[in-house]
């Protein structure tokens, strides 16, 4: 195993223990490197500009017919999305149990209930990345619904 292929390993498993995208503690651990705090608007924006190039990469990944990676990114988009939102209120969320209920609050703000019923199609995306249950067609269906869910977050303050 080389060196690359080590460190990728590292980071995916601390990813998992941390709940965090492995980008996520790239960019943390790049500032902390730095001694930097990630000031809150940096990190909205690079929220957002990851959950973009995520969609596309999905969008690469199911073209290819690579559905669990096509899954995985999906996920990652909609988390990164949710992050963005919750970051430009000054608000970090660290585990998958605060995606989960910021979703919630954000739904009830606006009384959209699609919100929460799009994020949960996301999260069985996640789940997909490590059972590779679904089909194509519903990965393509739900990644419909995660592109309708992100332009919700994009209009969301």
């Amino acid at each position: 195993m080389g060196f690359n292929q080590k460190l990728s390993e590292k980071l995916r498993e601390k990813a998992e223990e941390t709940d965090l995208l492995p980008e996520e503690l790239v960019i943390e651990a790049m500032f902390k490197g730095l001694g930097e705090e990630l000031d809150p608007k940096r990190l909205v924006e690079h929220y957002q500009a990851l959950s973009d190039k995520y969609l596309e990469d999905a969008k690469e990944f199911l073209s290819k017919g690579d559905l669990v990676q096509a899954s995985e990114k999906l996920w990652g988009a909609v988390a990164l999305a949710v992050k963005s939102v919750a970051a430009n209120r000054g608000l970090k969320l660290e585990k998958h149990g605060s995606l989960w209920e910021f979703i919630d609050r954000l739904s009830e703000e606006s009384g959209d209930e699609d919100v929460v019923t799009f994020f949960s199609g996301a999260n069985a995306l996640h789940r997909n990345f490590y059972e590779n249950e679904m089909t194509k067609r519903a990965i393509e269906i739900t990644a419909k619904n995660i592109e309708k869910l992100i332009a919700k977050l994009k209009e969301v303050k």
